[in-house]
């Protein structure tokens, strides 16, 4: 069934101008360097030493390098859709591409959570009330901020997407000038002490790391955290003046993700030992600088945090936004989702998407660990999107391998084997808890197929996804009050 066409609050929408190469590789980079990269030294050395730890970027970097393929390829082969919720919902039938935009909109937005919690740790650095946790004060000002951002996506999202390639600009220089002061300061012979992490192990610290597999499969959760928003310029692909700026954006912006993510987090091994970087506070990145260049330092990296935080949040906004504009568009959710404004901004989505920031800020009062909580369910929520997009390009690609497509066929296989075994093996838990999340939303879709006149609602197929999604829903309900499952 074809989409319906985009309505607007105004007779006439203004014409788009679209979102330019730049544009997009800001949005793919701005939206994965948010607070993540400002917090991997302590993320990365709680989980591995620095051998375990290089090893699990490997297999990290060729998984999204992969990821990354296969979106650019799809930007290509099938131009025609837009992002990875049309990927699915062509690839598997309309539930499935529900299962998609929800997930992607549900990670997006719970990220910004994420991030707000971040913020208020970074202001903490200068402002000492907000450096005991999540504060009522704090959730009162990641509040107003969140309904600023949203204040200025509603006045148009491709004006946000300039705003957002200049602050990209401003918050790369504090990551490079750590990057480089690290090559300076790297000593080999503390990188090499223990590599492996059985010297912790051997002598039974409460930090020994385990296993080097152990290692491993403890670093998957925070290094997918990082790479969320590598979607974006897929997402955001309709809006793009030149479709193949897509493709080129995705590549070149994960590349430099890659490069950027290693160098921050593995670096530092070679000037603080594994336990000397676990005992830092978080974010790590600030508390490194400044240990090397004095006070000045740690500010300067603080600063540049808070601009990073604030593009990555207003990228995030963005895309939230566009996920649920576009599944209405494609008569998975209501058609209030599908109007515009006189800006082009989808004005319902965004206040929806903003209600749902201010309540669960308000429940991460309630965390022990509010941002790794928060950026663990992000991360959960997203793969199920990725993996429907990648799985969806290898049955692409399989359905045309006489056409020379067998290597796009291998591409998509591997990086939904990868994502599949990556969030199996660190963040089932987590994967049950977004499913609670789910279930309302499977109301908003059912009475959308309903509102369009769909002949058949949903499937005897789809019905057993959907159990299955409530199964677990509450089963995680059920873990959670028995104390399995803590937030």
């Amino acid at each position: 069934m074809d989409p319906v066409p985009t309505t607007s609050e105004t007779p006439s929408a203004p014409a788009k101008r679209g979102i330019g190469l730049f544009g997009l590789i800001a949005l793919v980079i701005s939206s994965s360097i948010g607070s993540g990269v400002f917090a991997l030294s302590t993320d990365i050395s709680a989980a591995a030493a620095p051998g375990p730890a290089l090893i699990a970027w490997v297999i990290s970097g060729i998984g999204f390098m992969a990821l990354a393929t296969s979106f650019g390829r799809l930007s290509i082969l099938r131009p025609n859709l837009n992002g990875i919720v049309a990927y699915a919902k062509e690839g598997f039938g309309p539930f499935t591409g529900f299962v998609s935009g929800w997930g992607y909109w549900l990670s997006i937005w719970i990220g910004n959570v994420a991030f707000g919690v971040m913020l208020a740790t970074a202001i903490g650095y200068f402002f000492p009330p907000f450096s005991d946790g999540l504060t009522i004060g704090a959730v009162a000002f990641i509040s107003v901020l969140n309904w600023i951002i949203v204040f200025v996506v509603n006045r148009g999202v491709e004006e946000a997407s300039v705003l957002n390639a200049i602050v990209m600009t401003c918050k790369l220089v504090p990551i490079f000038v750590f990057i480089v002061t690290m090559i300076l300061v790297f000593d080999f012979g503390v990188f090499t002490a223990d590599f492996w992490g059985n010297l912790a192990n051997n002598l039974g610290s409460e930090s020994a790391p385990g296993s080097v597999g152990t290692q491993i499969v403890n670093c998957f959760m925070v290094m997918m955290w990082v790479f969320v928003g590598m979607e974006g310029a897929s997402v955001l692909g309709h809006r793009a003046r030149n479709k193949r700026d897509v493709s080129r954006a995705t590549m070149l912006g994960c590349t430099a993700l890659v490069v950027i993510y290693v160098a921050a987090s593995v670096l530092p091994y070679g000037y603080l030992t594994r336990e000397e970087l676990m005992a830092l506070g978080s974010p790590s990145m600030p508390y490194i600088f400044q240990h090397v260049v004095g006070p000045w330092g740690g500010a300067f990296i603080s600063g540049g945090l808070i601009i990073s935080i604030f593009g990555a949040w207003l990228s995030y906004t963005i895309l939230a936004s566009e996920a649920m504009n576009e599944m209405a568009q494609m008569e998975l959710l209501p058609r209030l989702f599908a109007k515009l404004n006189r800006h082009g901004a989808p004005t319902a989505c965004l206040i929806t998407t903003g209600a749902m920031i201010q309540v669960l800020s308000i429940v991460m009062l309630f965390s022990e660990a509010a941002y790794q909580f928060a950026y663990s369910l992000c991360t959960a929520s997203i793969v199920i999107s990725w993996g429907l997009a990648s799985a969806y390009m290898a049955r692409y690609a399989w359905s045309h391998r006489a056409e020379g497509m067998v290597k796009d066929f291998v591409l998509g296989a591997f990086a939904t084997i990868f994502l599949a075994a990556a969030i199996t093996l660190s963040g089932l838990h987590q994967l049950m808890l977004c499913c609670i999340a789910y279930v309302p939303g499977i109301l908003f879709y059912v009475n959308a197929r309903r509102e369009y006149g769909a002949t058949t609602i949903i499937t005897g197929r789809e019905k057993i996804i959907a159990a299955v999604i409530v199964v677990a829903a509450v089963a995680a309900i059920a873990m959670l009050a028995t104390g399995a499952i803590t937030i």
